[in-house]
């Protein structure tokens, strides 16, 4: 098994346990694991390097917009 490592930006670590837990339901074959710079991931497969990132990205965005999402919902049900 390749073992590949991702640095990840400071700007994304505070949502990586999320986007880990995630990916992981997604692609149970492949472990993910932090380490000091970022994730090691067991996969050499760019297409599922790109799904990490991509998950990692999204929930960035999750969570950003979280606050906005509960003031339209807020809203809607009034």
């Amino acid at each position: 098994m390749t073992q590949v490592n991702l640095d990840i930006a400071p700007i994304f670590r505070p949502y990586l346990d999320e986007a880990i837990a995630r990916f992981s339901y997604l692609h149970p074959e492949v472990v993910v694991t932090t380490t000091e710079d970022g994730v090691e991931v067991s996969s050499s497969d760019l297409s599922l390097i790109a799904a990490f990132r991509h998950t990692l990205y999204r929930q960035k965005i999750h969570r950003e917009t979280e606050m906005l999402r509960r003031a339209v919902i807020e809203r809607l049900l009034r």
